[in-house]
């Protein structure tokens, strides 16, 4: 019976969220934002973390690699720029650090503007985006202190099963079970409360060390359907995903052609211009499809904590 009635409650969340995401389409933009550092899921999350840590090589540069996107691209340019001028150098690292801080502060203010829109769907963006405003510092803080504690997590698990493999490799099949075993419901467990976290800031206006409280306290009465819904989430993106790469895969056939024919016609400005469009195209459509599945995740976890802060 309990289970049939939580089914009724996760579809009631779900729907809600999924009218909130498609009737408000010009929340798509805070989601495009929000999306540089978290899509909102949770079991989506742990599978990455699971990708960062790796036994081969040097460890500080596995994890590295698997933590911040573009990092070897990255170390890369940074050895171009120590071969360049000086005052080339500079000008890139102060343009480069502008747009970082930039693109940061958009997606804090965008985390925020999700899930007070799904509360107050009728209002203007604008209203919305002055409204999160005063929560900037604290949803920082969540965000920072989350990346820290994971950062902290991986390290702490990691190089001990890493030390030890260096030794032994006979049991690895068996240590590396254990440690995906701890790991991984870690990962689930910091992720939700982040979350929930956040929500808590924006709800009832609280500091970042009182929404964590509030998070713990949520999870831990709640810390089945928590997990449930995560998955539930991650179900959903997974069967999304696989839509959009189905769309892009169908969508390949009609723009091979054109490309061909583009080719034998030998015109170079046709070429260039249809491959720019078409990467334009691209780009768009999965900028509009992560848009929107980011807004619609953050959604049902503002009405998971609603949800679950209810007296009954």
């Amino acid at each position: 019976m309990r289970r049939n009635k939580s089914a009724t409650i996760y579809r009631s969340l779900l729907r809600e969220a999924w009218n909130i995401a498609w009737q408000n389409k010009s929340l798509w933009i805070f989601g495009i934002f929000a999306g540089l550092i978290s899509t909102g899921g949770v079991v989506d999350i742990a599978i990455l973390g699971m990708k960062r840590a790796a036994f081969t090589g040097s460890l500080l540069t596995n994890l590295l690699d698997r933590t911040f996107i573009g990092y070897a691209y990255a170390s890369e340019f940074i050895l171009y720029l120590t071969q360049t001028n000086s005052s080339r150098v500079t000008l890139t690292v102060a343009i480069g650090t502008i747009f970082l801080i930039g693109l940061v502060a958009c997606a804090i203010i965008s985390q925020a503007a999700l899930i007070h829109a799904a509360g107050n769907p009728n209002k203007h963006p604008h209203e919305i985006r002055q409204h999160v405003l005063p929560h900037f510092w604290d949803v920082f803080l969540v965000d920072i202190t989350t990346k820290i504690l994971f950062a902290i997590l991986t390290v702490l698990l990691t190089l001990p099963v890493f030390l030890f493999l260096q030794n032994n490799n006979d049991l690895a099949p068996t240590i590396l079970l254990i440690y995906f075993m701890i790991f991984i419901p870690a990962v689930i467990i910091l992720h939700i409360i982040s979350i929930l976290a956040l929500v808590d800031v924006v709800e009832t206006k609280s500091n970042a060390l009182n929404a964590f409280h509030t998070a713990i306290r949520i999870f831990k009465k709640q810390w089945l359907s928590s997990i449930e819904f995560g998955f539930i989430l991650f179900v959903i993106l997974f069967v999304a995903i696989f839509i959009l790469i189905t769309i892009l895969i169908l969508l390949s056939i009609p723009f091979g052609f054109i490309g061909t024919a583009i080719l034998v016609s030998g015109s170079p400005f046709l070429f260039f211009s249809f491959n720019i469009l078409t990467g334009l195209f691209l780009l768009a459509l999965m900028l509009v499809f992560g848009g929107a599945l980011v807004t619609f995740q953050y959604s049902a976890w503002r009405f998971f904590y609603k949800r679950a802060e209810h007296k009954t």
